[in-house]
């Protein structure tokens, strides 16, 4: 058996509150009393994710993030415009796009974060970043991966590119956050082209990139365990029950938008992904049921630390691989 190493990279699955249970899975992961994970390099995540991996990679460890997400009043998100969800709400969809804002969240997650910029995620020598957020972009059709993908870009009313280690961490995960329809897109312009671009939630494309720190050109230093999601609802709560009452266009482009969520991600899953990854059961849970119970959140990190020790329990190094079917050699992992 490879020696045990309490070092490994983390890549989180999207999926609103129900992100508390991955919360739970992390200091399950802390606390495992014969294979602790006490120190995550690099992280990544889209949507909910994003909010995990942010904080994890400004210096907070699992116990600060599952704290974090236990004092908050997830219900301050929705940010809907005076006349509620269905009426101001409603009016904001037809205008922007989203029937909440999205402000109050990047507003308090920027505290939260100290106003960080990339910059304080790049790794000693300078040259890459350990945080990697997914979001993506509609009008162009295409994945992005934050920071990296910045540059490619501009501040509307600006000239210049967007310059990656002073982007605000905070700004990016309001990015990768934003549920198509339920929280106003982002608008960013496209150096190349000139045109505008709107940024949505990056698990509209790839909810769970678990693939994100792999390369085929060296052996892997460390693991790369995934954290993701089995049941709960999706999201929008109402809105999405009420999709039976809407006309058949619209359900189809639910549809669409729902398979899209999860058929890439899914047919990804293989071998080198289902070794390294921990599926937490987030049980009836909605992805924006920002008024959880405090018996509901418990429940999440209750399953979130159950989870990760009977992840741990049956986990041996020497059967991990990544998607290129690189292992982890001895010397590698030596302490």
């Amino acid at each position: 058996m490879t020696e045990w190493i309490t070092e490994a990279d983390g890549v989180f699955r999207g999926g609103g509150v129900k992100g508390l249970a991955l919360a739970g899975a992390l200091c399950g992961f802390k606390r495992h009393p014969t294979k602790p994970v006490t120190k995550w390099v690099n992280v990544a995540g889209a949507s909910a994710g994003a909010i995990i991996a942010s904080y994890l990679a400004c210096g907070h460890d699992p116990d600060e993030l599952l704290e974090l997400m236990r004092e908050t009043n997830f219900g301050q998100f929705q940010d809907f415009p005076p006349g509620g969800k269905f009426v101001g709400g409603g009016w904001n969809l037809l205008r922007r796009h989203g029937l909440a804002h999205g402000k109050a969240f990047l507003d308090w997650f920027d505290v939260k974060l100290n106003e960080a910029p990339f910059s304080c995620t790049k790794t000693d020598d300078g040259l890459h970043y350990r945080l990697k957020l997914i979001a993506c972009d509609v009008t162009h059709r295409q994945l992005l991966v934050l920071p990296d993908d910045l540059p490619l870009y501009r501040e509307p009313g600006e000239s210049n590119p967007i310059d990656p280690d002073t982007f605000p961490i905070a700004r990016a995960a309001r990015m990768s956050m934003s549920i198509p329809y339920f929280f106003e897109p982002v608008t960013l312009i496209r150096v190349d082209t000139g045109k505008k671009a709107t940024i949505v939630d990056g698990g509209t494309l790839s909810n769970f990139p678990v693939w994100i720190f792999d390369t085929d050109t060296s052996v892997p230093l460390r693991p790369t365990f995934g954290f993701t999601l089995t049941g709960g609802k999706g999201f929008g709560g109402q809105l999405v029950a009420a999709q039976r009452l809407l006309p058949w266009p619209l359900r189809f482009g639910f549809d669409i938008f729902h398979t899209a969520q999860e058929a890439w991600d899914t047919r990804f899953v293989s071998h080198s992904t289902r070794v390294r990854t921990l599926a937490v059961d987030a049980g009836d849970v909605g992805t924006t049921e920002f008024d959880l119970t405090r018996e509901r959140q418990e429940m999440l990190v209750a399953n979130g630390i159950s989870a990760a020790n009977a992840f741990l329990d049956q986990f041996d190094l020497s059967v991990y691989m990544n998607t290129f079917h690189r292992t982890l050699e001895p010397e590698a992992v030596a302490v």
